[in-house]
Protein backbone atom coordinates (compact mmCIF):
# COMPACT_ATOMS: atom_id res chain seq x y z
CA UNK A 1 0.00 0.00 0.00
CA UNK A 2 1.36 3.47 -0.85
CA UNK A 3 -0.31 6.15 1.25
CA UNK A 4 -0.33 9.47 -0.23
CA UNK A 5 0.21 12.87 1.82
CA UNK A 6 -3.29 14.53 1.93
CA UNK A 7 -2.32 17.68 0.61
CA UNK A 8 -1.68 16.08 -3.41
CA UNK A 9 -4.67 14.27 -3.21
CA UNK A 10 -6.72 17.68 -1.95
CA UNK A 11 -5.54 19.38 -4.72
CA UNK A 12 -5.97 16.55 -7.44
CA UNK A 13 -9.57 15.95 -6.30
CA UNK A 14 -9.78 20.16 -6.93
CA UNK A 15 -8.30 19.62 -10.12
CA UNK A 16 -11.19 16.85 -11.38
CA UNK A 17 -13.39 19.01 -9.97
CA UNK A 18 -14.47 16.53 -6.95
CA UNK A 19 -15.56 17.42 -3.82
CA UNK A 20 -16.20 15.96 -0.46
CA UNK A 21 -18.36 16.71 2.32
CA UNK A 22 -16.67 19.12 4.74
CA UNK A 23 -18.16 17.93 7.51
CA UNK A 24 -17.15 14.56 7.63
CA UNK A 25 -13.16 13.62 8.44
CA UNK A 26 -11.25 11.68 6.14
CA UNK A 27 -7.47 10.07 6.34
CA UNK A 28 -7.48 10.76 2.46
CA UNK A 29 -4.12 8.91 2.63
CA UNK A 30 -5.75 6.14 3.30
CA UNK A 31 -9.08 6.29 1.88
CA UNK A 32 -7.27 6.95 -1.77
CA UNK A 33 -4.44 4.62 -1.03
CA UNK A 34 -3.10 3.23 -4.51
CA UNK A 35 -0.11 0.88 -5.65
CA UNK A 36 3.17 1.71 -7.08
CA UNK A 37 1.30 0.83 -10.97
CA UNK A 38 -1.41 3.19 -10.38
CA UNK A 39 -1.42 7.30 -10.65
CA UNK A 40 -2.91 9.36 -8.01
CA UNK A 41 -5.60 10.30 -10.47
CA UNK A 42 -6.55 6.44 -11.08
CA UNK A 43 -7.05 5.56 -7.17
CA UNK A 44 -9.01 8.85 -6.84
CA UNK A 45 -11.21 8.11 -10.11
CA UNK A 46 -11.80 4.48 -8.93
CA UNK A 47 -12.61 5.18 -5.48
CA UNK A 48 -14.51 8.83 -5.53
CA UNK A 49 -17.94 6.92 -6.67
CA UNK A 50 -17.90 4.67 -3.80
CA UNK A 51 -16.88 7.23 -1.37
CA UNK A 52 -19.35 10.16 -2.83
CA UNK A 53 -22.01 7.38 -2.75
CA UNK A 54 -21.39 6.98 1.38
CA UNK A 55 -21.28 10.25 2.50
CA UNK A 56 -24.96 10.81 3.43
CA UNK A 57 -25.11 7.43 5.55
CA UNK A 58 -22.42 8.42 6.81
CA UNK A 59 -23.24 12.01 8.02
CA UNK A 60 -25.81 10.51 9.78
CA UNK A 61 -23.53 7.34 11.04
CA UNK A 62 -20.68 8.77 12.35
CA UNK A 63 -19.52 9.92 15.71
CA UNK A 64 -18.12 13.23 16.74
CA UNK A 65 -14.65 13.27 15.32
CA UNK A 66 -14.86 9.58 14.45
CA UNK A 67 -12.54 9.71 11.15
CA UNK A 68 -12.78 7.49 7.58
CA UNK A 69 -9.84 5.53 6.83
CA UNK A 70 -10.84 3.16 4.60
CA UNK A 71 -14.23 2.67 1.81
CA UNK A 72 -14.57 -0.64 -0.36
CA UNK A 73 -16.83 -2.53 -1.61
CA UNK A 74 -16.87 -5.97 -1.17
CA UNK A 75 -19.44 -9.44 -1.22
CA UNK A 76 -20.99 -10.75 2.02
CA UNK A 77 -22.67 -13.84 2.36
CA UNK A 78 -22.56 -13.57 -1.63
CA UNK A 79 -24.70 -9.81 -1.01
CA UNK A 80 -23.06 -6.65 -1.93
CA UNK A 81 -21.75 -4.75 1.15
CA UNK A 82 -19.92 -1.55 1.89
CA UNK A 83 -16.81 -2.02 3.89
CA UNK A 84 -16.14 1.08 6.09
CA UNK A 85 -13.14 1.53 8.60
CA UNK A 86 -12.65 4.34 10.88
CA UNK A 87 -10.35 5.16 13.88
CA UNK A 88 -13.02 3.37 15.95
CA UNK A 89 -15.03 0.74 14.35
CA UNK A 90 -16.37 -0.97 11.09
CA UNK A 91 -19.56 -0.18 9.48
CA UNK A 92 -20.87 -2.38 7.36
CA UNK A 93 -23.57 -1.43 4.63
CA UNK A 94 -25.70 -3.66 2.40
CA UNK A 95 -26.31 -1.95 -0.91
CA UNK A 96 -28.88 -1.33 -3.85
CA UNK A 97 -27.92 -2.34 -7.83
CA UNK A 98 -26.31 1.13 -8.40
CA UNK A 99 -23.35 0.42 -5.15
CA UNK A 100 -25.57 3.02 -3.07
CA UNK A 101 -26.23 2.04 0.63
CA UNK A 102 -29.45 0.87 1.64
CA UNK A 103 -31.04 -1.35 4.94
CA UNK A 104 -29.24 -2.88 6.85
CA UNK A 105 -26.53 -1.49 7.95
CA UNK A 106 -24.38 -2.71 10.98
CA UNK A 107 -21.27 -1.59 13.48
CA UNK A 108 -18.53 -3.92 14.95
CA UNK A 109 -15.89 -2.21 17.30
CA UNK A 110 -12.65 -3.38 16.77
CA UNK A 111 -12.76 -4.73 20.49
CA UNK A 112 -14.94 -7.45 19.00
CA UNK A 113 -12.62 -8.71 16.31
CA UNK A 114 -11.12 -11.67 17.67
CA UNK A 115 -9.48 -12.23 14.13
CA UNK A 116 -9.35 -11.15 10.96
CA UNK A 117 -8.14 -13.92 8.39
CA UNK A 118 -7.15 -13.37 4.77
CA UNK A 119 -8.31 -16.99 3.31
CA UNK A 120 -8.02 -17.49 -0.01
CA UNK A 121 -7.84 -15.41 -3.47
CA UNK A 122 -9.93 -12.09 -2.88
CA UNK A 123 -11.59 -13.94 0.29
CA UNK A 124 -11.59 -12.46 4.02
CA UNK A 125 -13.04 -14.39 7.11
CA UNK A 126 -13.69 -12.13 10.80
CA UNK A 127 -14.15 -13.70 13.54
CA UNK A 128 -15.88 -11.93 16.46
CA UNK A 129 -16.13 -12.09 19.93
CA UNK A 130 -19.45 -13.68 20.55
CA UNK A 131 -18.86 -16.42 18.39
CA UNK A 132 -20.06 -15.64 15.35
CA UNK A 133 -17.91 -14.75 12.38
CA UNK A 134 -18.14 -13.04 8.59
CA UNK A 135 -16.99 -14.56 5.75
CA UNK A 136 -16.12 -12.14 2.82
CA UNK A 137 -16.63 -14.36 -0.49
CA UNK A 138 -14.83 -11.87 -2.89
CA UNK A 139 -12.77 -8.77 -2.06
CA UNK A 140 -11.34 -6.44 -4.61
CA UNK A 141 -7.41 -7.42 -5.00
CA UNK A 142 -6.32 -3.62 -4.41
CA UNK A 143 -8.79 -3.27 -1.49
CA UNK A 144 -7.61 -6.64 -0.21
CA UNK A 145 -3.82 -5.47 -0.31
CA UNK A 146 -4.90 -2.27 1.72
CA UNK A 147 -7.54 -3.66 4.13
CA UNK A 148 -5.07 -5.58 6.62
CA UNK A 149 -2.49 -2.60 7.25
CA UNK A 150 -5.29 -0.03 7.85
CA UNK A 151 -7.40 -2.11 9.96
CA UNK A 152 -4.72 -3.45 12.06
CA UNK A 153 -3.03 -0.10 12.46
CA UNK A 154 -6.36 1.48 13.71
CA UNK A 155 -7.24 -1.90 15.68
CA UNK A 156 -3.98 -1.84 17.91
CA UNK A 157 -4.86 2.32 18.67
CA UNK A 158 -8.10 1.20 20.22
CA UNK A 159 -6.10 -1.80 22.19
CA UNK A 160 -3.79 0.45 23.09
CA UNK A 161 -6.35 3.14 24.19
CA UNK A 162 -8.30 0.37 26.06
CA UNK A 163 -11.50 1.34 24.47
CA UNK A 164 -13.89 -1.63 25.15
CA UNK A 165 -17.29 -0.25 24.55
CA UNK A 166 -20.72 -2.55 25.82
CA UNK A 167 -22.13 -4.60 22.99
CA UNK A 168 -25.22 -6.74 22.98
CA UNK A 169 -23.90 -8.59 20.45
CA UNK A 170 -20.34 -8.29 18.46
CA UNK A 171 -22.14 -6.87 15.07
CA UNK A 172 -24.68 -4.10 16.40
CA UNK A 173 -27.76 -3.37 14.40
CA UNK A 174 -27.84 0.29 13.25
CA UNK A 175 -30.89 1.79 12.89
CA UNK A 176 -31.78 3.38 9.55
CA UNK A 177 -33.16 6.22 9.88
CA UNK A 178 -31.19 7.75 12.47
CA UNK A 179 -28.06 5.34 12.95
CA UNK A 180 -28.42 4.86 17.08
CA UNK A 181 -27.32 1.39 17.70
CA UNK A 182 -30.48 -0.94 18.50
CA UNK A 183 -29.27 -4.23 21.20
CA UNK A 184 -29.88 -7.66 19.88
CA UNK A 185 -34.06 -8.52 19.72
CA UNK A 186 -34.88 -4.91 18.84
CA UNK A 187 -37.48 -4.00 16.73
CA UNK A 188 -38.42 -0.52 17.68
CA UNK A 189 -35.45 2.75 17.99
CA UNK A 190 -35.75 4.36 21.27
CA UNK A 191 -33.89 7.36 19.52
CA UNK A 192 -36.25 8.09 17.01
CA UNK A 193 -39.11 5.95 16.95
CA UNK A 194 -38.92 3.98 13.66
CA UNK A 195 -39.90 0.25 14.10
CA UNK A 196 -38.40 -2.75 12.22
CA UNK A 197 -39.85 -5.68 10.87
CA UNK A 198 -39.99 -8.81 13.08
CA UNK A 199 -38.50 -12.08 10.94
CA UNK A 200 -41.74 -14.08 11.57
CA UNK A 201 -43.85 -11.44 10.13
CA UNK A 202 -41.91 -10.88 7.36
CA UNK A 203 -41.92 -14.55 6.72
CA UNK A 204 -45.80 -15.18 6.79
CA UNK A 205 -46.22 -12.70 4.25
CA UNK A 206 -43.74 -14.07 2.17
CA UNK A 207 -45.47 -17.25 2.53
CA UNK A 208 -48.49 -15.99 1.64
CA UNK A 209 -47.30 -14.46 -1.91
CA UNK A 210 -43.13 -13.53 -2.07
CA UNK A 211 -43.75 -10.18 -3.56
CA UNK A 212 -45.87 -8.80 -0.50
CA UNK A 213 -42.68 -9.57 1.51
CA UNK A 214 -40.15 -7.72 -0.60
CA UNK A 215 -42.37 -4.53 -1.06
CA UNK A 216 -42.58 -4.53 3.25
CA UNK A 217 -38.84 -4.14 3.09
CA UNK A 218 -39.22 -0.87 0.51
CA UNK A 219 -37.20 -2.84 -2.30
CA UNK A 220 -39.72 -2.07 -5.39
CA UNK A 221 -37.47 -3.24 -8.00
CA UNK A 222 -36.83 -6.47 -6.74
CA UNK A 223 -40.45 -7.30 -5.99
CA UNK A 224 -40.86 -6.37 -9.45
CA UNK A 225 -38.80 -9.31 -10.55
CA UNK A 226 -39.60 -11.67 -7.75
CA UNK A 227 -42.90 -11.12 -8.86
CA UNK A 228 -42.44 -12.37 -12.65
CA UNK A 229 -40.44 -15.18 -11.20
CA UNK A 230 -43.12 -15.79 -8.83
CA UNK A 231 -45.44 -16.02 -12.02
CA UNK A 232 -43.32 -18.28 -13.82
CA UNK A 233 -43.89 -20.42 -11.42
CA UNK A 234 -47.01 -20.20 -10.65
CA UNK A 235 -47.37 -21.06 -14.56
CA UNK A 236 -45.91 -24.20 -13.69
CA UNK A 237 -48.36 -24.79 -10.75
CA UNK A 238 -51.13 -24.35 -13.01
CA UNK A 239 -49.79 -26.37 -15.93
CA UNK A 240 -49.83 -29.44 -13.90
CA UNK A 241 -52.84 -28.79 -12.18
CA UNK A 242 -54.35 -28.64 -15.96
CA UNK A 243 -52.76 -31.94 -16.34
CA UNK A 244 -54.80 -33.78 -13.60
CA UNK A 245 -51.59 -33.84 -11.38
CA UNK A 246 -53.65 -31.89 -8.57
CA UNK A 247 -51.07 -33.45 -5.85
CA UNK A 248 -47.78 -32.62 -7.69
CA UNK A 249 -49.17 -28.84 -7.94
CA UNK A 250 -49.88 -28.55 -4.76
CA UNK A 251 -46.99 -29.65 -3.32
CA UNK A 252 -45.09 -27.51 -5.96
CA UNK A 253 -47.23 -24.34 -4.57
CA UNK A 254 -46.29 -25.36 -1.02
CA UNK A 255 -42.93 -25.84 -1.13
CA UNK A 256 -42.41 -22.71 -3.20
CA UNK A 257 -43.95 -20.57 -1.08
CA UNK A 258 -42.21 -22.07 2.00
CA UNK A 259 -38.94 -21.47 0.38
CA UNK A 260 -39.77 -17.99 -0.12
CA UNK A 261 -41.03 -17.74 3.42
CA UNK A 262 -37.74 -19.11 4.92
CA UNK A 263 -35.44 -16.81 2.39
CA UNK A 264 -37.43 -13.96 3.64
CA UNK A 265 -37.15 -15.03 7.60
CA UNK A 266 -33.16 -15.28 7.07
CA UNK A 267 -32.99 -12.04 5.13
CA UNK A 268 -34.96 -10.45 8.24
CA UNK A 269 -32.53 -11.91 10.60
CA UNK A 270 -29.24 -10.88 9.11
CA UNK A 271 -29.96 -7.35 9.91
CA UNK A 272 -33.34 -4.49 10.28
CA UNK A 273 -35.08 -4.27 7.86
CA UNK A 274 -36.97 -0.56 8.54
CA UNK A 275 -41.38 -0.82 8.94
CA UNK A 276 -42.50 2.46 9.62
CA UNK A 277 -40.77 6.14 10.74
CA UNK A 278 -42.91 8.65 12.95
CA UNK A 279 -43.54 11.24 10.19
CA UNK A 280 -42.40 14.24 12.35
CA UNK A 281 -38.81 11.99 12.79
CA UNK A 282 -38.24 10.98 9.14
CA UNK A 283 -35.00 10.96 7.95
CA UNK A 284 -33.68 10.46 3.92
CA UNK A 285 -32.20 6.98 3.49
Amino acid sequence: MTEVAAEPITEKLAELNLALSPEIHYRLGTVFSRTDSMSLEQAISQKYPLVKACEPVLLKALFEREQVLFVCLGELRFQKTIVVLTNLRMLLFSTDRKQVPWQPYWAIYYSQISELQPVFMEQYKILLKDGSKLKFNYFPWQDRQNFQPIYSEAAKKIEEEGLDPPVSQSRENLCSNCFATLPKETYECEACGATFWMPFDLAIRSFIWLPIGIFAMRRTRVAIREVLIYLFLLFFVVFWQAKGNTMFAIFTFVLTNASCGDWMYKQAKRGLLLKEIPLEKQAVN
